[in-house]
């Protein structure tokens, strides 16, 4: 579900000035508050520090940045400011870095000397303070040039601000993640693995499981709302599941929503060998997995509790995105095969007519059988990502840009999630670069073009 992005502005300048020449403060406030606003025009919400000039001010300004709980920082240098008033503040917090390398004028001629110097050479502090940040293994992101309109890049400079903002925000919604776990995560499967105690100390991520012998959720559900969720439904989808199946499927799903309501929860994963008759959990409910992708709840399968976390911090960002596993490989046309057992974001369908809500037998426990949502994923520009464990507890994001291709309807017969992505690189290409990287089976897709290639590559710096 989107956000509002929330970030710490922290104007840098050195109090020797402020000594010497006072009258400065006139114009150096109407830069840091002119620079605020553009900021906050592009849909940030700013926590606004003092303009800060020694060692106090600078750890007074970050705590209040963590007490506000917002997803980075934005430093802008008012003027020059000596770095070993700063740097400790900036380097004992975990919160990501944006400085902002800007000045007062966009000319500077040698006209411009008696008047504009002391305003407008605060880039050479941003060099003092990154060299001391680099020597301190603290990272930080960069953006410099005249940060108005006279500007010709100015376009250009919002984006690259923009496109931080919403990495930094996806990070933070991941390390405030409770994911809900139904079941054990599934036996065999490794590559997702990692200790709950593990997730939360490297990422944040809170497990809070589901207990199946709690029938308290599923009869809590009443038959006036699982009417409403029907006749909801027979207008957003094609119902062919008889009555009974649906209604019966219906209660699970809606239990799981109370779940989630309940536990404030902005992801879940299910194993469904877990689904047991007469537990709190007696049939798979995909068509909610689906239905609450496409209401900003995060999900992955098998009890993949990373994952799912990923997919809702996404989520946070970005409107089109869904869980996915890739399948089967089209050598031939250069494709990949992408489904799962019964779970996408419904919101993303082909809108060639509506998804068909059926039934799914299934076999593979002592459960009863669940409806699902289907249709193929429609078809457009998308990016695939994983986030994946490597070496040494750390995670690394692989991503690839490509396209979804437009699928038939027709093939819904056999009642299967199903997009064919094609890889702006080859195949073989792709399958190697991701099997190189560790990349896991589950995965997530966003639609969209150059924008989410740009929040990607920003949040890759960020792990």
């Amino acid at each position: 579900m989107r956000k509002t992005i929330k970030a710490g502005f922290l104007p840098l300048y050195v109090k020797i000035y402020d000594e010497s020449t006072p009258e400065m403060r006139k114009v150096v406030d109407k830069f840091v508050s002119d620079t605020a606003n553009k900021i906050k025009a592009l849909g940030i919400e700013l926590v606004e520090a003092p303009v800060c000039r020694i060692k106090s001010e600078f750890e007074s300004a970050v705590a209040s940045f963590e007490k506000e709980d917002v997803s980075f920082i934005i430093t802008l240098h008012a003027a020059y400011s000596p770095s070993l008033e700063s740097y400790e503040a900036l380097c004992s917090t975990s919160l990501p870095i944006l400085m902002l390398d800007t000045t007062v004028n966009y000319e500077f001629k040698p006209y411009s000397y008696a008047d504009g110097m002391l305003y407008n050479h605060g880039i050479h502090g941003v060099m003092d303070l990154c060299n001391l940040l680099r020597r301190n293994k603290r990272q930080y992101e960069i953006v410099a040039g005249y940060f108005g309109e006279e500007n010709p890049n100015y376009e250009n400079l919002k984006k690259r601000v923009l496109s931080f903002a919403k990495a930094c925000l996806i990070k933070h919604t991941l390390s405030h993640s409770r994911v809900g776990l139904v079941g054990e995560q599934f036996e065999g499967m490794g590559d997702f693995r990692i200790s709950f105690d593990d997730l939360k100390a490297s990422l944040g991520i809170e497990v809070v499981r589901y207990d199946e012998s709690n029938t308290d959720y599923i009869n809590s559900v009443t038959a006036e709302e699982i009417e409403a969720e029907y006749k909801l439904d027979c207008e957003r989808f094609d119902v062919t599941a008889d009555k009974e199946t649906y209604d019966f499927s219906a209660r699970a799903s809606l239990a799981v929503r109370k779940w989630l309501d309940t536990e404030n929860l902005n992801a879940f994963s299910m194993n469904f060998k877990s689904a047991k008759k007469g537990t709190g959990f007696p049939t798979m409910p995909f068509a909610e997995a689906s239905i609450a992708m496409s209401r900003g709840v995060g999900y992955a399968g098998e009890g993949d509790v990373l994952t799912a976390a990923f997919t809702a911090s996404l989520m946070s960002a970005f409107d089109e995105v869904s869980f996915t596993e890739i399948f089967c490989p089209d050598w031939k046309d250069g494709s990949l095969f992408l489904s799962h057992m019964g779970e996408y974001n419904v919101a993303l369908s082909s809108p060639e007519k509506k998804p068909t809500m059926a039934v799914k037998d299934f076999v593979f426990g002592d459960a009863d059988n669940p409806t699902i949502v289907l249709a193929p994923f429609k078809a457009g520009r998308m990016v695939f990502l994983s986030l994946n464990p490597v070496e040494d507890g750390g995670f690394e994001i692989f991503s690839a840009s490509g396209d979804m291709l437009y699928t038939p309807h027709d093939n819904q017969q056999n009642y299967v999630v199903n997009g064919w992505f094609k890889p702006d690189m080859p195949l073989e290409s792709f399958l190697e670069a991701y099997s190189r990287a560790g990349g896991m089976h589950h995965a997530v897709l966003i639609y969209g073009g150059k924008e989410v290639e740009d929040v990607v590559e920003n949040l890759k710096k960020l792990f």
